[in-house]
């Protein structure tokens, strides 16, 4: 295990929309190909969500845009496909295998960066974040780092698709330098499946399990290296056209929803405090508590909620006592995790491991 690892919180707070999330079909698309299924493989296994092969590679709608999926769908399918093909690290393997236009503009846009710290900061700010519930966030605070937030606890089997966005990241670095890079560490909440030798020699460096969240921890040095296809007016002007399907999809949401996504930077870093999140959001704790209380809600309600949530996740998908996961989830004790944890869901943490522990 890593000895001091603490994840830095999203730069800003992103824009969340109601729920569900969706993502363009055409990445499910891209990792079905890549896994090798036949048609009658891949339909078979879309039948199971009610998807059609031919819906994922359609024709753009009415509104001009790609067809999408619910975001949900694809990771349980993900999961389904790394079952189906006997293949645990599935994620890990096929992210090589990707070219930048999986993620639309944005992964041409790192690969002309003059550097790649330019290139991770424009791709942690554009579309790569899916309507709020997924973000990437580049943060050069302590040790640089990349992160990536999933901040709906809902959203599982996550595994796979964690896997595959950060192997995915690594994969168009590497392409930016011409091979030549790797991270100092990579972090991943989840527990290990799979071979760790497998991982470091895919990443060429130390990966650790169960962390408090995913990340690839990075070198100042390279991400000053100038890119190999440096081209900075074509990345201005695809950042442009981004910023401009940016503001053409964006989407208000209520402001209980933002401080959950808040929360999913904070928690386990700190003490958490409704001062940290006004301080996010620039404003005062008496007008977010009154902004609160006009939506039916409170901070103190929302945080126990979220902890409530991860806890759930960390008991499903992790091996860490029940000791750890209080503490991690800022607990001073277990006795008062076990308390709110049985407030929420009815049963003590143990009982909900044993009746929902995750066997895929």
């Amino acid at each position: 295990m890593s000895s001091s690892f603490h994840p830095p919180a999203p730069i800003q707070a992103p824009a969340l929309i109601q729920a569900p999330a969706l993502i363009q079909a055409k990445v499910l698309e891209g990792i079905i190909h890549a896994a090798g299924l036949t048609r009658l493989e891949a339909s078979r296994l879309l039948a199971v969500e009610g998807l059609r092969l031919d819906s994922l590679s359609g024709q753009n709608g009415a509104d001009g845009m790609p067809p999408t999926i619910p975001l949900a769908t694809y990771m349980r399918l993900f999961d389904r496909l790394a079952q189906n093909t006997g293949r645990p690290t599935l994620g890990l393997d096929l992210a090589d295998r990707m070219g930048p236009g999986l993620v639309g503009p944005i992964g041409y846009v790192l690969l002309c960066s003059p550097t790649l710290g330019a290139g991770l900061e424009a791709f942690s700010q554009s579309v790569f974040s899916i309507q709020g519930v997924t973000s990437f966030a580049f943060s050069r605070l302590r040790a640089p780092m990349l992160t990536y937030t999933i901040s709906d606890e809902d959203m599982r089997p996550r595994r796979h698709d964690v896997e595959f966005s950060l192997a995915y990241v690594h994969h168009l670095a590497r392409q930016a330098l011409d091979g030549a890079f790797a991270p100092r560490e990579v972090y991943f909440e989840h527990a290990r499946v799979g071979d760790l030798a497998h991982y470091e020699r895919f990443f060429g460096c130390p990966v650790y399990f169960e962390q408090r969240a995913n990340a690839l921890v990075l070198d100042e040095a390279d991400l000053a290296r100038p890119t190999a296809r440096a081209d900075p007016t074509l990345a201005t002007m695809l950042r442009h056209y981004i910023a401009l399907m940016d503001r053409r999809d964006a989407a208000p949401s209520s402001l209980s929803e933002t401080v959950d996504q808040i929360l999913s930077g904070i928690i386990g870093t700190r003490a958490v405090t409704i001062g940290d999140v006004a301080a996010r959001l620039d404003t005062s704790v008496d007008t977010l508590r009154r902004q609160l209380r006009s939506e039916g809600v409170s901070f103190r309600g929302i945080l126990r909620r979220k902890r409530a949530a991860m806890a759930c996740r960390l008991l499903q998908e992790s091996g860490l006592s029940v000791l750890e996961v209080a503490s991690r989830l800022g607990y001073g004790e277990t006795a008062s995790f076990t308390r709110a944890f049985m407030a929420e869901t009815g049963e003590p943490p143990l009982a909900w491991r044993r009746r929902n522990r995750w066997q895929g």
